[in-house]
């Protein structure tokens, strides 16, 4: 795919007059609408920056026609159209040791002149080109988290000086490694032996890994988890050769949710509940089909009848 050297070329790729987009760029925070969501798994809020109607079509094309007809690694599942999570953690069955890690702050650290320069430079965007995509992709100086061009722009931070070199070190090592948006997993006889290279290779651009056990954070982000014990990847269990599954721990929270449906009244919050839990069942049955038709079950019988015990619950 060839670069855009030109505003003019630009605009036409996009089907959106120069002067509007233009006008998009340098008043983004008037297209951009703060969503704080809180975040119950990790015990903190997430600042989400939605863009508005018109915002949000402009960057789904830059997407689409732009940021999509450029390669990424193969070891990328992330925002990757025909992979995900599934996909990912499949790469990693049935593996002696596996190792995950997690790019701190990832959308927020991406900061607007990396991204600027991997327009420029990288995909030899035009100068005015390479600004004026910066300008649609980024606020407040760095990716926001809620926009559909940010994890594409992330892949291709990353794509160069990351992904490519980890991915040789990984092979000559008989390691396979792959990158799901923000979560690094790696898996082999010894992929620890990678460890050190990975916040090596983030550094390049000003990224960090979660190391520890930090104040609020009940995990660790770097997990080195060997076969006899449960091996995660992006929240599927892989030690099985067969297929990864969902974990008992997540199973046993749908369950939970299910028993819990008898403290709410027969309102709005009930019928969310409900179907936030059908969800999760949803979820569980791509890989886990006998656990989600007994999950099924339990939740119709809650639904009919709000007393039925928890002794139905016991059931997996």
């Amino acid at each position: 795919m060839s670069s855009i050297l030109s505003l003019n070329a630009f605009a036409w790729r996009l089907g959106v007059p120069l002067d509007r987009l233009k006008a998009i760029g340098h008043h983004i925070g008037a297209h951009s609408a703060h969503v704080p969501l809180q975040d119950k798994k990790r015990d903190k809020v997430r600042h989400l920056w939605v863009s508005d109607a018109e915002l949000m079509e402009v960057q789904r094309r830059v997407n689409s026609r732009v940021l999509d007809q450029f390669r990424v690694s193969e070891a990328v599942h992330g925002s990757i159209r025909g992979r995900s999570s599934a996909s990912n953690a499949s790469q990693h069955l049935g593996q002696p040791c596996v190792v995950t890690l997690d790019v701190k702050d990832f959308f927020t650290s991406v900061r607007q002149y990396i991204v600027y320069r991997m327009f420029r430079h990288e995909l030899e965007m035009g100068r005015d080109v390479a600004r004026l995509l910066t300008r649609l992709t980024t606020f407040r100086s760095y990716l926001p988290q809620g926009a559909p061009t940010s994890p594409a722009v992330a892949n291709l931070v990353l794509a160069g000086p990351f992904d490519e070199p980890l991915a040789i070190e990984a092979r000559k090592l008989g390691v396979t490694f792959t990158r799901y948006l923000d979560d690094i997993a790696l898996s082999g006889p010894d992929p620890r032996l990678l460890i050190n290279a990975v916040p090596l290779l983030l550094s390049k651009r000003r990224l960090t890994i979660w190391r520890n056990t930090g104040r609020g954070r009940r995990k660790p982000k770097l997990k080195i988890m060997m076969g006899n014990k449960a091996q995660e990847v992006t929240g599927l269990i892989v030690n099985a050769k067969s297929g990864p599954s969902v974990s008992q721990h997540r199973r046993d929270r749908i369950r939970a949710a299910i028993f819990g449906l008898r403290d709410l009244g027969d309102d709005g919050h009930r019928r969310a509940a409900i179907d936030s839990i059908r969800g999760g069942v949803a979820h569980v049955q791509h890989f886990n089909p006998g656990a989600a038709r007994r999950l099924g079950r339990y939740l119709d019988a809650k639904v009919l009848d709000p007393e039925v015990g928890s002794q139905a619950g016991l059931e997996r």
